[in-house]
């Protein structure tokens, strides 16, 4: 990967600039964690307790599992996320120059479970696309989002291009015929006649395989002349871009995008007419002749009253958010500035984050944000608060488990970048019941994002370039 940076921050990449920032913070690359932290007896402060108690009906009060990390490739140059591609097997990860390569999970069928089983990993060979001649990696800017449509055809990728702009784009994504999986059927035997001697003859011995090594699959082609620009969003400075792109269950494209530097005082994030510190939705595949997508019906402001993409209001860096593959629910890990960083949970019976308030300015966190307005009381109260202090900054959102590990369904489970720790986060009824490490520790400044694959497994790609599935410990 080519950086204008030396070797050093480019290894430090957009994460690390967190660091400074809170450093000059206390004292007078992709994530931006403005006032003092607060003090905090540990790391992530749940909800108070309430003077009355809620029944937060039958079941387990607490995470009992741990888990731990186990290495299925390296080797991804300043990663700064990754995805699971649907129905494919595969785990791409984008590299903060523009490079984007991708994992194949290589699988078989074990008849006398009667599941699919891993049997490998293996990455492909160079990149699948390769934008870096459009991507500025100054600060905290570079390659950011990616998500693919349901049919996995199309690409999204959202980047800082060379103006300082927010670009989402899309590609056409063509997998080649695969090898044959079947074995050739073994060569005839020579003929004989009646009566006759026997001959010298011998027949060359097969040259197929008995062996059970799944092929492995070409590698997938991104057509580069298949480029469509979907949206560009003008933005100053060079931090805070979010920049997360997720796909959600109805279809549409989910798009991060953070508040600008000036938003405290300007509150950018609560004008319904500006797209920064918002999350937006927009249907790609409603594409017509003029335009290149189509705003869902339901969006809060697709009649009028304010920018029809928008989703979600008041959100300060919402760096990463998903849903729960089981019942939709939302949950966004909005990253903060420098005080809090902060976990939504947006239930389908809410809106699952349809017109939903998360608050900045007028609140940071649990606490009053850098705004003197008052707040409207539609607000969301987070369901998790971690301070953004050295030990603990930014938050890493990730997904509620639905894979094999049977104690840990439900969990939500997030990281935390600076500690490298993973977390989960226990809650039922909107109540958190517990919230704790969890077992993995990355080391400090690592854990970029998390990925969710076919079968509910989850991976977690690092900053030096790791990429990391969870498992039972």
């Amino acid at each position: 990967m080519a950086h204008h940076h030396d070797s050093h921050r480019s290894t430090a990449f957009v994460f690390r600039a967190l660091a400074g920032i809170l450093a000059l913070a206390l004292s007078g690359t992709l994530v931006a964690c403005s006032a003092p932290a607060k003090s905090s007896s540990s790391p992530t402060s749940v909800a108070s307790t309430p003077t009355t108690a809620i029944d937060t009906g039958t079941g387990p009060t607490s995470i009992t599992k741990s888990m731990r990390a186990a290495e299925v490739a390296s080797g991804f140059n300043d990663a700064t996320n990754i995805v699971s591609r649907p129905m494919r097997n595969q785990l791409w990860v984008t590299q903060r120059s523009g490079a984007v390569r991708a994992i194949e999970i290589q699988t078989a069928w074990n008849l006398e479970l009667g599941q699919t089983q891993r049997k490998g990993f293996k990455t492909y060979p160079g990149a699948v696309i390769d934008i870096s001649s459009d991507v500025s990696t100054e600060g905290e800017r570079g390659l950011l989002g990616i998500a693919f449509s349901t049919d996995a055809r199309t690409l999204f990728l959202s980047y800082v291009n060379k103006n300082g702009e927010i670009v989402i784009a899309s590609w056409a994504v063509t997998d080649p015929t695969p090898p044959p999986t079947t074995l050739p059927a073994p060569a005839a035997p020579a003929p004989t006649v009646p009566g006759a001697p026997p001959t010298s003859t011998t027949v060359a011995p097969s040259t197929s395989s008995t062996s059970t090594t799944l092929p492995v699959l070409p590698t997938p082609v991104v057509n580069p002349a298949s480029r469509r620009t979907l949206l560009t969003i003008p933005r100053e400075g060079s931090t805070n871009y979010a920049g997360q792109l997720t796909l959600g269950r109805d279809g549409f494209l989910y798009i991060g995008v953070g508040d600008s530097p000036n938003g405290a005082t300007e509150k950018t994030a609560q004008n319904p007419e500006s797209l920064l510190g918002k999350i937006l939705r927009i249907d790609p595949a409603g594409a017509t002749m003029t335009d290149p997508y189509a705003i869902p019906p339901g969006n809060p402001f697709a009649s009028g009253g304010g920018a029809p993409q928008i989703w979600t209001l008041g959100a300060q860096n919402p760096l990463r958010f998903s849903f729960d593959r089981s019942n939709g629910n939302m949950w966004v890990a909005d990253a903060g500035r420098v005080q809090f960083g902060e976990i939504d949970y947006l239930p389908v019976s809410a809106g699952a984050g349809n017109g939903a308030n998360l608050g900045w300015p007028f609140k940071d966190g649990k606490e009053a944000g850098p705004s003197a307005d008052q707040a409207p009381s539609s607000i969301v109260t987070p369901i998790g608060v971690t301070p953004n202090t050295s030990a603990d900054c930014p938050l890493i959102g990730g997904f509620v488990y639905r894979g094999s590990v049977t104690e840990m369904q439900g969990v939500y489970i997030y990281g935390d970048f600076c500690a490298g720790i993973v977390k989960g986060l226990l809650q039922r009824k909107g109540v958190a019941l517990d919230d704790k490490a969890i077992g993995p520790q990355l080391g400090t400044n690592s854990i970029v994002a998390f990925a969710e694959d076919n079968q509910g497994e989850l991976y977690i790609v690092t900053e030096a370039g790791s990429v990391q599935r969870l498992v039972a410990a």
